[in-house]
């Protein structure tokens, strides 16, 4: 079932059951209020009687198997989204060894990717600009791009290329915790 049709189905319970409790409310009131008036015959009576009573016990019934599918889907969710984070991670160590990039030339291309300027990476890593300059430049010239926004455009695309491959596999518990993709901010 889909969403809209998940949606279409509560909002449907819910009516079923707002009308049979307005019902049973209405029947009872109208027992107590009026002794002795005329009542509707007793078939009918009892009828609506066992509706209100199914739909108020359906009620939460109902809201319980959706809170466990809700659950059900914020788990995978949950899931995903760390997937996505490790297989990142991943990916930008393969290609950072693979470029031959030194542990400083790694964290310059991280904060480049979060879109810091030579300047500020400067003062978060204690360098000059001019340094994180040269290091950029040796980023470029061994992965092969002439400049921060292919770089960045490229790593970008890994990140995607990244979401799609755990969106097609099929759901799985990671083997082993994986480290958090954290740099060390310099003092």
């Amino acid at each position: 079932m889909n969403a809209a049709a998940h949606r279409l189905f509560m909002f449907a319970i819910l009516g079923f059951q707002l009308a049979c409790s307005a019902i049973f409310l209405a029947s009872l009131l109208r027992g107590s209020l009026t002794s002795g008036a005329q009542h509707l015959p007793f078939v009918v009576e009892e009828s609506v009687m066992i509706l209100a009573s199914i739909s108020l016990t359906l009620g939460p019934a109902i809201t319980v198997l959706f809170i466990r599918r809700n659950q059900a889907v914020i788990e995978r969710l949950d899931q995903q989204i760390g997937a996505v984070s490790g297989n990142y991670q991943l990916q930008v160590e393969a290609l950072f060894r693979d470029w031959d990039l030194s542990t400083s030339e790694s964290e310059i291309a991280i904060y480049a990717m979060k879109g810091f300027s030579n300047a500020e990476i400067g003062a978060l890593r204690g360098t000059s600009a001019a340094t994180v300059k040269s290091q950029m430049n040796a980023i470029y010239r061994k992965s092969g791009f002439a400049n921060r926004q292919q770089l960045i455009a490229f790593l970008v695309e890994e990140l995607l290329q990244g979401v799609d491959a755990v969106k097609d596999r099929p759901m799985e518990q990671p083997t082993t915790p994986r480290a958090p993709f954290v740099l060390a901010q310099a003092s």
